[in-house]
């Protein structure tokens, strides 16, 4: 005798749930706490940030016979420290270390409001030279309610690039003495 529809259902219904609770006393076995993270289970070997060795402080030491490899950063690394401190007073936009790039923002001095002065400073290589740094500086000066450019003082340049090349040097004995 065939059975109705609706008995159908009432059926199919019971069988699902009967399997959903079945299937729900498995879940008294799983952990709701994160397990603790232990220091020793991290990876060993290359990181991100770290180089070949696993370790980050080898990024700043010089390489195989004493020379000098700025570290993993991509660039001279006594350059770069050096480039940041020097224009630490001023608001920095970018700074990418694998580029050598440093962008500052527009920077003011409270005695001079209607003038500011803008950098930009590339590291071009590995090498503690002269010609691994490369400094633009602009200037803009208030005519009335607007900025308006200006020309910079080569020497300007000059005593920034000279200023840089200076720290780093001393960074580099400072280092290489420890």
């Amino acid at each position: 005798m065939p059975r109705s529809t609706p008995a159908l259902l009432s059926l199919a219904l019971l069988l699902s749930l009967g399997l959903s609770a079945a299937g729900c006393s498995s879940l008294k076995n799983i952990k709701t706490e994160a397990p603790e993270a232990n220091p020793t289970d991290m990876p060993a070997g290359p990181g991100l940030l770290s180089g070949e060795s696993g370790n980050l402080l080898d990024a700043f030491k010089s390489g195989k016979n004493g020379t000098e490899t700025g570290g993993n950063i991509g660039v001279n690394i006594f350059l770069w420290r050096a480039s940041l401190e020097s224009i630490a007073f001023m608001p920095i936009t970018q700074a990418d270390s694998n580029g050598g790039v440093i962008v500052t923002d527009w920077y003011s001095q409270p005695e001079q409001p209607n003038e500011r002065v803008k950098a930009n400073i590339l590291i071009l290589g590995k090498s503690l030279r002269a010609d691994a740094l490369k400094v633009t500086l602009f200037k803009q000066t208030r005519v009335g309610s607007e900025w308006k450019d200006a020309p910079v003082a080569p020497a300007t340049v000059t005593a920034l690039e000279d200023t840089i090349l200076t720290k780093a040097r001393a960074i580099r004995v400072q280092t290489m003495a420890k």
